[in-house]
């Protein structure tokens, strides 16, 4: 909930903008869909996979941060 006195187009002016960037990696034997960080690193923000033990690995659940290999390409 948001108290103010200003209205609300100006609360909310440049929130419709903003578009993460997400690419889609290969990571051992599962697809990811990752949103890159810089510096080699990505976080997962969707598992793509018809493999059930990929969904059950916790180093690529949502949310983790994972390493880009060397053979990745830039993602940022």
């Amino acid at each position: 909930m948001l108290w103010t006195v200003m209205p609300l187009e100006s609360v909310m002016e440049g929130s419709d903008t903003f578009s993460p960037t997400y690419a889609e990696l290969s990571w051992k034997t599962a697809a990811l869909l990752v949103e890159p960080l810089g510096l080699g690193r990505a976080r997962v923000i969707r598992i793509i996979s018809s493999n059930p033990e990929d969904y059950l690995n916790p180093q690529i659940q949502p949310g983790s941060i994972i390493p880009l290999k060397n053979n990745q390409p830039d993602l940022s």
